[in-house]
């Protein structure tokens, strides 16, 4: 998939009707999630797919102790997110160059970009090696799961290219393919409204081999 339609979206983002439903329910569940536990040391934090920053925004304004992250392969994602988070690092990165990364982070989030990686299995394999022993994942998506999610996330596809929105079977398969290193600790469907395809966010504790 080329950046360059990432780059057209980048400054009309935050005003998508998505927004309301899906991007921000999702923010708002993973922020809250996080909050369940106390940190009392500084925390490194990988925004992978971060776009324009919304996220790292959010977690810099509740989390005076996070050093965030944000890396996404779109250069107008990344200038936006630059100008909102400045105390944050912004790495310019294709997922699928996550191996030249030799920091560990106690949490890494991906939010809405998984279904976009062109091989998702190696993504998740080098999350692991970025993981801190004790750390989590959370990665959110829409969901594939029905027969009325597949119709609507087709016309998706339509206006951000080639996606594949995985069911829950098919992300359970593509962690079993990584070799059992993860375990999923828990999912989250987020539905804020009948017509809204299924947002599913796992999180994942690494299992240590």
């Amino acid at each position: 998939m080329k950046s360059s339609i990432w780059n057209f979206w980048a400054n009309k983002y935050s005003k998508l009707w998505v927004q309301k439903y899906s991007l921000r329910p999702t923010r708002n569940y993973i922020v809250n999630a996080i909050s369940q536990n106390k940190f009392n040391n500084d925390i490194r934090v990988l925004d992978l797919g971060c776009g324009p920053g919304e996220l790292i925004e959010e977690l810099s304004d509740k989390f005076d102790n996070f050093h965030i992250t944000g890396l996404d392969f779109s250069e107008k994602m990344i200038e936006i997110s630059k100008l909102k988070n400045k105390r944050a690092n912004h790495i310019l990165m294709d997922a699928a160059e996550l191996n030249k990364i030799n920091k560990k982070f106690k949490i890494i989030i991906c939010t809405h970009s998984f279904p976009y990686y062109r091989e998702p299995v190696k993504v998740l394999k080098d999350l692991y090696r970025l993981l801190e022993d004790d750390g989590k994942i959370f990665i959110g998506f829409a969901s594939g799961d029905s027969f009325y999610d597949k119709l609507v996330l087709s016309f998706v596809k339509l206006t951000t290219g080639h996606a594949d929105y995985p069911s829950d079977e098919k992300f359970r398969q593509m962690a079993d393919m990584t070799g059992g290193i993860f375990k999923i600790e828990n999912l989250k469907i987020i539905k804020e409204k009948p017509y809204m395809p299924r947002i599913a966010v796992y999180t994942l504790r690494k299992v240590n081999t």
